[in-house]
């Protein structure tokens, strides 16, 4: 239409060396550019262009290679509640005309629930990954320095003795480790309480040994949960870059890896929850307790809920109560959510009798700085995916920022807001009662009010923008409906003489760009493949480092006291050269004796 009307700006290129449609080939020279203003575009061209059946790379290539793949990972993720099929769905007896129809219409329906309960989930992990990812990265830190401090000791001063971790302190903290998920704020029963009842290790030690190892092996191995998926993504990947290479300039392609990169959140998600030693299902604690359920109802949860310290978690667990919604496992114990699992762990830290020893307290908790640092490793988990779909389709033509790469900009910028309110919040949790009374006016910052004006101002906007921006630049990628001349304006949706729309396809800006797109999905699949290793390298540190403090903790201590093992040798070279000494004295007294 814009060669037969003559609207095209450029009238100095002949009108015969115009190509619509020119699909790249390495003997062809780029098509020249055949650029049209943008109220031309939007007068003759309004609305925007679904994408046709035929366009597998605008809609097929999403779907199928990323959201997929998507919905797999998020079977790793810890959750708490699920929406499931009721159990009436099932009670039917085929032999009657009823109960036929009653399965038939069991079969339909609770194929929908379950659909529509796998969409929720995956969805919310990419509308906030940044608290799952924090929280989970706490959750690792503490692991590793109460592993690594579990044989650590501590020698007062006017004393050359070393004072450690009783064996009962240490059953504690293991405990806590593989079982610090589970809900001791706000939960009918209290499984701290209970295991640590069980886990008796002057007792059982041989018992207590034996659970602690079912527990940990109750938790999949790295490779098993969430490695091999991940090789799937990265196949994903590597034939979408294989595709731009051999299709060098296809504008489609290219935005679809842009959008793969973007959905490789859920992936680290998946990751970091691979890497956590605590088992996600609570049935392994509750055999060992050889306890019942307790069932509660919604007055005794809103009871529960008004008694959590925190308004945001106080808020949540009312939220939970009015909605009904039956919890994921059917067990004694009830786990948290991901993006609090790291709460939950410093919660039961603070409860360990050996928290209350400066010396170990100081060894194991973190820093104002620490979790600073952790903020940004867990903002830089999120923002570097988008930085890198930001730069494909900030260097597609248009050059520019337009409705994809601004998509991505305030996605990024809300899992800023989330990660710096998350961090606050697990700040608040590590945190007992005498720092708060030390620090009066950081204090001062977890008044209601405050909570309210922060909710108003910077997290009910970031929730507002994060869930647009996942929920519909997914729909407008798969469906086209960004194939429209204001995405497509080089102005930067001004409507002036100045902006104009590329109609051509496969020109040289295109072919110069898709240097920038090989660039970005490298990058991407490098980041990918890393964070995938430093994930199963974690987690098998981090269990065999435990199975060790586990078998030290049964040992026979020839010694008696529970000193780390180099002291303990330390110490019996030390008794062994007393014990000399005096064997000698004693001959020579004998001697003496003797001669007199």
């Amino acid at each position: 239409m814009a060669l037969q009307t003559l609207a095209y700006l450029n009238k100095s290129i002949p009108y015969d060396d115009y190509k619509c449609g020119q699909v790249y080939q390495a003997t062809l020279p780029p098509a020249p550019p055949l650029l049209v203003s943008t109220s031309w575009c939007r007068q003759k061209c309004p609305g925007y262009a679904l994408s046709a059946p035929s366009d597998t790379s605008a809609w097929a290539v999403p779907l199928v290679q990323y959201i997929l793949p998507a919905v797999i990972f998020s079977m790793t993720i810890p959750r708490r509640l699920v929406l499931e099929p009721p159990r009436w769905f099932f009670d039917f007896n085929v032999n009657h005309m009823s109960g036929l129809i009653k399965a038939l219409f069991s079969l339909s329906v609770a194929g929908m629930i379950v659909t529509v309960d796998t969409a929720v989930w995956v969805f919310m992990i990419m509308v906030a990954p940044a608290p799952f990812i924090f929280s989970g990265l706490v959750e690792i830190v503490l692991d590793y320095r109460i592993i690594r401090n579990l044989m650590c000791s501590y020698t007062e001063q006017g004393t050359d003795q070393p004072v450690g971790l009783d064996r009962g302190e240490r059953v504690q903290l293991l405990t806590a480790v593989l079982a610090g998920n589970l809900g001791i704020e706000g939960v009918p029963v209290d499984p701290q309480e209970d295991l640590g009842r069980v886990l008796d290790i002057n007792e059982h030690p041989k018992e207590v040994e034996v659970r602690l190892g079912a527990m940990l092996a109750c938790q999949y191995p790295f490779g098993a949960a969430v490695g091999a998926p991940i090789l799937l993504y990265i196949g994903s990947f590597v034939y979408t870059l294989a595709t731009i290479r051999n299709d060098d300039g296809d504008r489609e392609t290219a935005r679809a890896l842009a959008f793969g990169i973007w959905w490789m959140n859920i992936v680290h998600v998946s990751a970091i929850s691979g890497c956590l030693l605590a088992s996600n299902n609570p049935n392994t604690a509750a055999a060992i307790v050889k306890l019942e359920r307790k069932k509660v109802g919604l007055q005794e949860r809103l009871g529960f809920a008004n008694k959590r310290p925190e308004m945001e978690d106080k808020i949540q667990a009312q939220l939970e109560a009015w909605s009904r919604l039956p919890l994921t496992y059917k067990a004694r114990y009830e786990p948290v959510w991901m993006w609090t699992r790291g709460k939950s762990k410093a919660g039961w830290l603070r409860r360990t009798s050996a928290w209350g020893k400066t010396w170990f307290r100081e060894k194991v908790e973190m820093t104002v700085p620490g979790w600073i640092s952790l903020a940004f490793v867990a903002f830089a988990l999120v923002v570097l995916p988008c930085a890198l779909a930001f730069w494909i389709e900030y260097a597609t033509p248009a050059r520019g920022v337009g409705c994809r790469s601004l998509t991505i900009l305030v996605y990024a910028s809300a899992q800023l807001t989330f990660t710096v309110l998350s961090a606050w919040s697990h700040f608040k949790a590590s945190k007992d009662q005498k720092y708060w009374e030390a620090h009066r006016w950081l204090g001062r910052l977890r008044r209601t009010w405050v909570g309210v004006s922060v909710a108003v101002i910077f997290l009910i906007p970031a929730w507002v923008a994060a869930v647009f921006t996942t929920f519909a630049g997914t729909l407008m990628q798969i469906t086209g409906i960004y194939q429209n001349c204001l995405c497509a304006s080089s102005g930067y949706w001004s409507f002036g003489s100045t902006a104009t729309v590329q109609l051509a396809a496969d020109t040289e800006a295109d072919r110069n760009a898709s240097l920038h797109w090989q660039k970005a999905g490298y990058t991407a699949l490098i980041f990918l493949a890393v964070v995938t290793y430093l994930g199963w390298w974690c987690q098998c540190y981090l269990r065999e480092k435990f199975i060790e403090r586990v078998k030290h903790l049964v040992a026979k201590n020839p010694t008696g006291n529970h000193t780390p093992p180099k002291e303990q040798v330390d110490l019996l070279r030390q008794q062994t050269a007393k014990t000399v000494r005096s064997s000698e004295i004693s001959t020579l007294c004998d001697t003496n004796g003797s001669s007199v």
